[in-house]
């Protein structure tokens, strides 16, 4: 599961990395951290991460016409 950062912030829990809007979180994946950075229970007080949607390369089939 991949993260995208929307809120500036520096993780504490990651040697104090400094996150940038529209990085990719790297930091600990467990449930009760991505819980906190993507909610509201944290120091900022907002979220500062948001899952990415993944894309899928299918195209939507199209019926023939006969």
């Amino acid at each position: 599961m991949e993260y995208r950062v929307i809120e500036r912030f520096k993780d504490l829990q990651d040697n104090d990395r400094i996150y940038e809007v529209g990085d990719v979180y790297q930091g600990p994946k467990s449930k009760k951290r991505i819980a906190e950075l993507s909610g509201d229970e944290n120091k900022i007080g907002k979220p500062l991460i948001e899952k990415v949607n993944e894309k899928s390369d299918k195209k939507p089939d199209k019926k023939a016409s006969e």
